[in-house]
């Protein structure tokens, strides 16, 4: 039996049978964290950040190295009130690519929930940088220059959010704030 076993695993490996099913597996492996992502991208994208969150986590234990997942598996926590849990996911995503604006964005937004309005400027003026027209990178870098007083950069970011996003759900409160700022 044993040197049956051991014959057919030599014609296995000779014929590269062997090589061709544990490429397969792999390649089953990586379809399977592909479609993971899409699908935690897509619950984060309408707004259902735990379930995002959950499923991203599956496959960034699987692979520490996927960059996408890492991103919004961070932004995911970020949304989800886990700002300090956030951080290490982004700034691996970061440290991989650092114009990956969506990480920069995500790094800032959670320094600003985290009250590091310095940090959160820094990351926020970076997405902003890389990616000039996302909307809520300028949203939330207007907020956080209105907490260190730079009235004037905060409003040239509002005004641009404005521009971006005329029918957010903030555009009222922001189109007030920049009325009585005129005023």
């Amino acid at each position: 039996m044993k040197r049956w076993m051991a014959t057919a695993t030599l014609v296995l490996i000779a014929t590269g049978a062997w090589a061709g099913n544990r490429a397969q597996g792999t390649q089953g492996t990586k379809n399977r964290q592909n479609a993971q992502v899409t699908q935690g991208v897509q619950l984060y994208k309408q707004g259902n950040y735990a379930q995002a969150s959950t499923e991203l986590k599956k496959v960034v234990d699987q692979d520490p190295k996927n960059e996408q997942a890492l991103t919004y598996y961070g932004l995911s926590l970020a949304q989800s009130g886990k700002a300090s849990e956030a951080l290490a996911p982004l700034r691996s995503a970061i440290t991989m690519n650092d114009k990956n604006a969506e990480a920069h964005y995500g790094l800032g937004l959670s320094y600003a929930y985290l009250k590091q309005v310095p940090e959160s400027i820094k990351e926020l003026e970076r997405a902003v940088e890389l990616q000039p027209n996302n909307a809520y990178a300028r949203y939330h870098l207007a907020l956080a220059y209105n907490q260190v007083k730079k009235t004037d950069l905060m409003v040239l970011h509002l005004e641009r959010f404005l521009q971006l996003a005329p029918d957010a759900p903030e555009a009222p409160q922001v189109k007030a704030l920049l009325a009585r700022l005129r005023r």
